[in-house]
């Protein structure tokens, strides 16, 4: 049974990733791209992405048109598991923004980075 379950969660990991639609190696940020870190305060004074804005996931529909006014802008959000930046992309969605990627974990995204420093 407990092989079942594992196998089930497994599986279920894989698809939440798949849903995103990317692989975190596969995350580029440019210039161009806004980055948005939707964890508390606290979360984003202990480390963060550089140049990201910290917008918490639940001031994300109130304030993201200060940071953001063009929907079309390709904007990438992050938090510590990857469920906040989640529900913030589904916001954005429903406001109309066109172009936003769930890139899920802080620590991997960071991981991410450090190993492109290496190159």
């Amino acid at each position: 049974m407990r092989s079942i379950c594992l196998g089930f969660l497994g599986a279920c990991l894989f698809v939440a990733c798949a849903q995103n639609g990317f692989n975190e190696k596969e995350v580029v940020i440019d210039e161009k791209t806004a980055v948005i870190d939707v964890r508390t305060e606290q979360e984003y004074k202990a480390g963060h992405l550089k140049n990201s804005i910290n917008i918490p996931y639940g001031e994300i529909k109130n304030k993201i048109a200060d940071h953001v006014p063009d929907k079309n802008k390709k904007i990438i959000v992050y938090c510590r598991s990857g469920r906040r930046s989640g529900i913030a992309k589904k916001t954005l969605d429903e406001m109309g923004y066109t172009n936003v990627i769930n890139a899920g974990s802080y620590e991997k995204l960071k991981k991410n980075e450090r190993e492109k420093q290496k190159d």
